[in-house]
């Protein structure tokens, strides 16, 4: 998949995501942080940004990736917002616990195939 055309599917699933968050004031906005520098020079500075993203926010990034994944081989640039994203969602929205994301994904799968 072209990486624009990735990076559209991600913006437009954060904006989707987001409205609930820009409803209410008090709730941080979804906003993928700055990719401009390397993802393996400052690994544990961007997870950090990516863990501070609302759940809401990182379920969509994961179900964006997964669909792109499905479709073509994802570029590193991609590959490396959608690792931030499943390891952020992975801590924070299932504590680590591998296969309670995995239960979630299947599940969120099959009403999409419905």
């Amino acid at each position: 998949m072209d990486p624009r055309a990735l990076r559209g599917l991600l913006a437009a699933a954060v904006v989707t995501a987001s409205l609930p968050a820009l409803a209410d004031p008090s709730s941080p906005a979804c906003e993928l942080p700055a990719s401009e520098s390397d993802p393996l020079s400052d690994r544990a500075g961007i997870l950090a940004q990516y863990e501070r993203l609302p759940q809401a926010c990182l379920r969509e990034i994961f179900s964006a990736c997964s669909t792109a994944a499905s479709m073509s081989l994802l570029d590193f640039s991609s590959a490396a917002v959608c690792s931030f994203g499943y390891e952020a969602l992975l801590k924070q929205g299932f504590g680590g616990n591998f296969r309670a994301l995995m239960a979630w994904w299947q599940a969120q799968r099959g009403q999409t195939l419905q």
